[in-house]
């Protein structure tokens, strides 16, 4: 009972796995033939964040970990123009990288989610305390398919497509994601998203 037991979980996790690089891989896809599908919603960071957070939690669990929401004052209560799923699958991706690549080298089993809203944009930051990106990884850091068939076979799993899809969705949606430069180690992905004018003033 034991070994099938461990044989179900193995399935399911590899299982998620693969719908996940189906996922992104068809994603990836139809925003290059402009195919691609948006529903703009009017929505709080706080009620964006809500619906989001369980697929985030459960990913964080699988590798260990633990997903803090940490919010700047006033933060979720601003609201964005947004396509949800999009956004969702922008931050399914920054946290499933800092599981396969933060988490064995993390000095902290936590993965920070962090909102803010500054000036036009809200901000949404994927923060862990893993050995962080080289300088040199940084700058192919979102081309697609960024990685070789030796670094796929011998690093996490993946074939180097989330964070240029991710890139791709941010732009679509009118606003960006980079990586943020840190002193303390761990990577910090930054999500940016437009606030509509009216909002912008509530914001403030």
């Amino acid at each position: 009972e034991t070994k099938r037991r461990q044989y179900l979980d193995t399935l399911c996790l590899e299982a998620n796995r693969l719908s996940h690089l189906v996922e992104n891989v068809l994603a990836y896809a139809r925003l290059e033939r402009g195919s691609a599908r948006s529903g703009v919603a009017k929505i709080t960071l706080g009620e964006l964040l809500e619906r989001v957070k369980p697929r985030l939690v459960q990913r964080a669990e699988q590798a260990g970990m633990t997903l803090v929401e940490d919010a700047a004052d006033g933060a979720l209560q601003t609201v964005v123009h947004v396509d949800v799923p999009a956004v969702e699958q922008i931050l399914f991706n920054l946290v499933d990288n800092a599981c396969k690549y933060g988490a064995p080298a993390s000095t902290e089993k936590v993965i920070h989610l962090e909102a803010l809203a500054e000036g036009q944009c809200a901000m949404l930051r994927v923060r862990d305390h893993g050995r962080g990106i080289s300088a040199a990884g940084a700058k192919r850091l979102f081309r697609p398919f960024g990685k070789s068939a030796h670094e796929a076979a011998q690093s996490a799993p993946g074939v180097g497509l989330g964070l240029a899809l991710c890139r791709r969705l941010s732009r679509s949606l009118g606003g960006d994601l980079r990586l943020l430069a840190r002193a303390q180690g761990g990577a910090c992905f930054e999500l940016r998203l437009p606030i509509g004018p009216h909002e912008q003033t509530a914001a403030l």
